[in-house]
């Protein structure tokens, strides 16, 4: 589904050069588990931007699906089949708009069925991500941190993508919330398989819901290791983020 070949992205801060992502390559199978771990400023998140095509390589080749990105003439059905989850659902959720809206959006641009099918499918939705129906009518500030992320899980899943995207999802959920979400992740998973890419700078929570774990480190990728594996890690920086989430 993913395929980078010798991906690069330099920016110019204060006439210096900055290697955000220096000659990356690695693919991703249909329905594969991948995590990206590193710190902050290692490139990982930039990296998974430019998965998204929300920035353009500076060099290199980006194929998604098979097709590299320069060629694709259907972005839309792109985004269907590719979908991204953020750390703040705040940032994707607008304030005034409830739930329900929310949750219609891509049965209406995507022409997925009519509104009235739409709403009992939402209903549903929220069955399926352990929320009460009635959480459809509220806002984004009436409910928590953990309600937003899983109706956010709900619109992702809805439109049977592919391939997600998650971009530090439960860094700002507490202990017990971040739990619920990635349960869930991993029985949505289970019922209706999608392949992910994974970005966390918490090496541990990565083991436990990856199968392949990518480690980077300026920019560039250190070690590629089997989650199950993860006690083998030979590379000092892959240990010491081991050592970090114990």
């Amino acid at each position: 589904m993913i395929q980078l070949e010798n991906i690069c992205k330099q920016y110019t801060n204060h006439n210096h050069m900055v290697h955000a992502v220096d000659n990356v390559s690695f693919s991703v199978a249909p329905n594969e588990r991948v995590g990206i771990a590193g710190g902050s400023g290692s490139g990982k998140s930039t990296l998974l931007r430019l998965i998204a095509m929300l920035e353009k390589p500076t060099s290199g080749t980006l194929r998604l699906f098979g097709e590299d990105i320069h060629s694709i003439q259907n972005h839309t059905e792109i985004y269907r089949s590719m979908q991204m989850m953020f750390q703040n659902p705040l940032a994707v959720i607008p304030p005034r708009m409830n739930l329900e809206a929310f949750l219609l959006e891509p049965y209406i641009n995507y022409g997925l069925m009519d509104v009235a099918s739409a709403k009992d499918d939402i209903r549903k939705w929220m069955q399926r991500v352990d929320l009460p129906e009635n959480t459809v009518y509220k806002y984004p500030h009436e409910v928590s941190g953990g309600q937003l992320q899983r109706v956010v899980l709900a619109r992702i899943m809805l439109m049977n993508p592919k391939l997600v995207l998650f971009d530090e999802p439960t860094s700002a959920l507490d202990a017990v919330n971040q739990k619920l979400v990635l349960d869930l992740l991993q029985k949505l998973h289970s019922e209706q398989p999608f392949g992910y890419v994974f970005v966390s700078h918490d090496i541990g929570l990565l083991q436990a819901v990856t199968d392949r774990i990518i480690v980077m480190k300026d920019g560039q990728i250190v070690e590629t290791i089997e989650s199950k594996r993860l006690k083998e890690a030979v590379h000092p920086y892959t240990k010491s983020l081991v050592e970090a989430s114990l």
